[in-house]
């Protein structure tokens, strides 16, 4: 996919990339919490131009997510930019952590977990 312009936090990489799609890659050993959700949102705001986008998000596998973020990122405020949600799991502790997200924070917009990012870009291009 061809990318057409990014931001670098201290904890991710957020790029827009073709076809309306923004990756977010958390990188390794960071904890994601309220406050990190929320600079994640602004900047896919500023990227999209406040539009909606499909996500996807690209965990290495040591980060982890803490009950802020997964609050933020299924309320209205968090989705406010998102058709849908693809989240990449190739860690167990990742497949347990989205497993819990998608049962009890219920987030309102289609939000689903793959292994590789080929099938998650395929299942939002669908959206």
């Amino acid at each position: 996919m061809i990318l057409v312009k990014n931001i670098v936090l201290d904890f991710a990489k957020i790029e827009l990339l073709e076809n309306n799609i923004v990756r977010i890659e958390l990188f390794d050993k960071q904890v994601i919490g309220e406050h990190e959700s929320r600079k994640i949102n602004n900047s896919i705001g500023s990227l999209t131009e406040g539009r909606r986008a499909r996500i996807l998000l690209v965990p290495q596998p040591n980060t982890s997510f803490d009950h802020g973020a997964r609050e933020f990122s299924s309320s209205d405020e968090g989705l406010q930019f998102t058709i849908a949600d693809a989240m990449v799991v190739t860690s167990l502790a990742h497949k347990i952590l989205v497993s819990f997200y998608l049962k009890i924070n219920k987030p309102k917009k289609p939000s689903k977990a793959f292994e590789t990012e080929q099938d998650a870009i395929k299942w939002l291009l669908t959206m």
